[in-house]
């Protein structure tokens, strides 16, 4: 129906590989420049819709018969239960309610206008050209590190977002895989969850693809996922000569590897995913703050044998609340002197929640600065 959101989009001959309920076009914002230029789509998000209001107070008495008041029974109290071992709540259990990153009046409007058929020709060409690009063949894997100078910056989202666009336009297979040393966060993202870890793939150095998956997840639109932590608790610390061993295994039988990297670059395990990487999507919130330090980063690259990495990075400029204060546009222009496409994801309610991202209800603007962000880093790793 008008205003129902679209996923991402699948190719025809992907669709027995993505979920059966999955929809098979995603809308690209029209406004989105697909050259490889230094075009930030700056905008502005609505304020957040209103909040529901209180539950009505169910009072402890009744008129049963017009005029005496009685007594309501009053509630029995539980029978004690044996202690049971502590289960952490689900994901989707602490979240209040599932939000779309654009409120309905947005959606309704986008889904009148597809039904009349505005913008069909530009979102076909579009389509085209990204699937040009991201579908092209490639000599070996294609190594794409998200990096970040702090916690907090959106670079696990980023990086989600980005390997799940470049697996939808491959007729091949495309895999994220999380190579944070502590408890990283990328398969929560994806909505996957697995029993092994990067750990215990290096350890039984399987040797075929089939022995390979039983370490692996998939998400419903169709990426490959390997975690960094067996059943989401932290066993070991990940050390370069481990990832380096897991990823190099796993490169010949994928085209491309999304690698959500810890925070920082100094660690000797960012340094070396650093060296080996065909592309570099750094990642930095959307304030001056956060434009300084990853322009204090991208110079200590510069300096530290990174040099050859700078033009092949990509800058995610995330922004995380609703009201923005800082000039976006000045701290664009701090980051984008250098000649790197600097692309401005905006704030997104859906994404906001921190917990697994549903394509369909991520925001218009989201969607198209994520396609962006896949499309800029993809042509320069396949430009080594």
């Amino acid at each position: 129906m008008p205003g129902e959101e679209q996923g991402w989009p699948v190719r025809p001959d992907r669709q027995a590989d993505v979920a059966p309920n999955q929809a098979s076009a995603w809308e690209l914002a029209s406004q989105t420049s697909w050259g490889l230029v230094a075009q930030a789509p700056w905008g502005t998000e609505p304020p957040p819709e209103g909040e529901p209001g209180f539950p009505e107070v169910q009072q402890p008495w009744d008129r049963s018969d017009g005029e005496a008041w009685q007594r309501m029974p009053e509630p029995q109290a539980p029978a004690p239960q044996p202690p049971a071992s502590y289960q952490p709540p689900a994901p989707q259990d602490l979240v209040r309610r599932s939000t779309h990153g654009d409120p309905l009046v947005r959606r309704v409007s986008r889904g009148v206008r597809r039904a009349v058929g505005a913008s069909a020709a530009d979102e076909v060409r579009r389509t085209a050209d990204v699937e040009q690009i991201i579908g092209r063949p490639v000599p070996s894997c294609r190594q794409i590190a998200v990096t970040s100078i702090r916690g907090g910056a959106g670079k696990t989202t980023v990086a989600g977002l980005t390997g799940t666009v470049i697996s939808q336009y491959r007729k091949d297979r495309v895999l994220a895989v999380d190579a944070d040393s502590g408890l990283g966060s990328l398969p929560l993202r994806l909505g996957v969850r697995t029993e092994r870890s990067l750990h215990d793939l290096n350890a039984a150095g399987p040797r075929s693809f089939d022995d390979a998956t039983r370490f692996l997840a998939r998400t419903a639109e169709g990426l490959w996922v390997l975690s960094g932590t067996a059943g989401g608790h932290i066993t070991h610390e990940l050390d370069l000569a481990t990832f380096r061993s897991a990823a190099g295994g796993m490169s010949r039988y994928f085209s491309a590897m999304v690698i959500d990297c810890g925070a920082g670059l100094l660690p000797e395990l960012q340094r070396g995913i650093l060296s080996d990487a065909h592309a570099q999507v750094l990642v930095t919130p959307g304030t001056v703050d956060g434009a300084l330090s990853a322009r204090g980063a991208l110079e200590w690259q510069a300096r530290n044998g990174y040099q050859h990495l700078l033009t092949r990075t990509v800058i995610a400029f995330v922004t995380h609340t609703p009201h923005v204060d800082a000039d976006l546009t000045r701290a664009g222009q701090l980051l984008s002197g250098g000649g790197m496409p600097v692309v401005h994801m905006p704030y997104d309610r859906h994404l906001a929640t921190g917990t697994a991202v549903e394509s369909a209800r991520i925001r218009q603007e989201t969607r198209a600065a994520a396609i962006r962000v896949a499309l800029e880093a993809f042509a320069r790793a396949t430009s080594v």
